[in-house]
């Protein structure tokens, strides 16, 4: 049997950005812990590490991936109007 440990998928200084992604992970079903977020939002110093379960790395990478993309065609878009 494998055992099952806490992997981090994302980093970010960004307290609201590492909410978001939580959030999103969770929607789509992969249980989430934040690690140092209560430092970093004080500060925007310290990183906010993601942790998910090591069963969940890649579809909880692959979300991650998708958010980006999505984030950058945004910014893409708005730039053109």
């Amino acid at each position: 049997m494998m055992s099952d440990s806490l992997e981090t998928v994302y980093s970010t200084t960004n307290a609201m950005e590492a909410e978001f992604i939580k959030m999103t992970l969770e929607g789509e079903g992969i249980r989430c812990l934040l690690e140092n977020e209560l430092q970093a939002g004080l500060t925007g110093i310290f990183e906010i590490k993601v942790d998910v379960m090591s069963s969940n790395v890649d579809r909880a990478r692959q979300i991650i991936d998708e958010i980006r993309e999505s984030s950058e065609s945004d910014e893409d878009s708005s730039e053109e109007e």
